[in-house]
């Protein structure tokens, strides 16, 4: 398994299954300040090309995120923030 980081991220949340249903949260605008309770607007669908877009979507994203790791690394290097 692999984690990665992609910093300041906040568009919908989505899920893909079996690259063909696709569930995800509409009208998140930042999902740091939305709980899992609070995601009542929920879209569903088997469209094939709407699953594959919101993969497509996973795919870029990842591409540009780096390994968990490094950033935990940096983080510490950093130290607590400053208040």
């Amino acid at each position: 398994m692999e984690v990665r980081h992609f910093d300041k991220y906040s568009g919908l949340l989505f899920f893909v299954f079996d690259e063909k249903i696709s569930l995800n949260a509409i009208n998140v605008t930042d999902l740091k300040r939305v709980s899992l309770s609070e995601l009542v607007s929920v879209l569903w669908t088997d469209d094939r090309a709407y699953a594959q877009y919101l993969a497509s979507t996973f795919e870029l994203l990842w591409q540009q995120s780096i390994p968990a790791e490094q950033r935990i690394q940096e983080l510490l290097e950093q130290g607590p923030p400053q208040v």
